[in-house]
């Protein structure tokens, strides 16, 4: 397997993750009717109610020297667990467990400070849905109506405990 790395310091990948960006915001426009949270941009501005006393950073995913996707996570130590706002595999890189490793390694960096990992993910994405079911996020925590996002679809808020992760996986 071809060695992955998350990494938080993006500039030698720019144009990469600019690419599977801009490649994304076709699906999150048609899926929940918004574009997708970029990785350059400060968070706390762009999505302004994402509280700030909550630390939040970009991932890059690095496959094999290559920039793979990125994900955002915000630290909630109030509520025991870390958040996933946004999680993307670019598309060349999709159906290559890349995303099943990148929540491994993101579990076992977060689960000696937390409990649970959560996510809001659209009913209306199969594909996402499916994705996140596998990965282990089985327990609904809140159900919200398209308007209370500003979505185009329900929204549900999926959890999973990490605490039974160990350092060898």
């Amino acid at each position: 397997m071809i060695e992955l790395t998350l990494i938080t310091d993006t500039d030698n990948y720019r144009k990469a993750l600019q690419d599977i960006y801009e490649e994304s915001v076709p699906h999150f426009m048609e899926v929940e009717g918004r574009k997708p949270l970029s990785p350059f941009e400060d968070i706390y501005e762009t999505a302004p109610e994402i509280p700030r006393e909550f630390p939040a950073k970009c991932f890059a995913f690095v496959c094999g020297g290559e920039a793979a996707g990125y994900c955002w996570v915000m630290e909630v130590e109030p509520d025991d667990l870390y958040y996933i706002l946004e999680f993307i595999v670019g598309e060349r890189f999709r159906k290559q467990k890349i995303g099943t490793n990148v929540l491994k390694l993101l579990d076992k960096m977060y689960n000696k400070k937390f409990g649970y990992s959560e996510l809001l993910v659209s009913a209306k994405n199969y594909m996402g849905l499916n994705f996140w079911v596998n990965s282990g996020y089985t327990q609904i925590t809140a159900v919200f109506p398209p308007e209370a996002q500003g979505t185009e679809s329900t929204e549900l808020n999926l959890r999973k405990a990490i605490k039974q992760i160990s350092d060898n996986t």
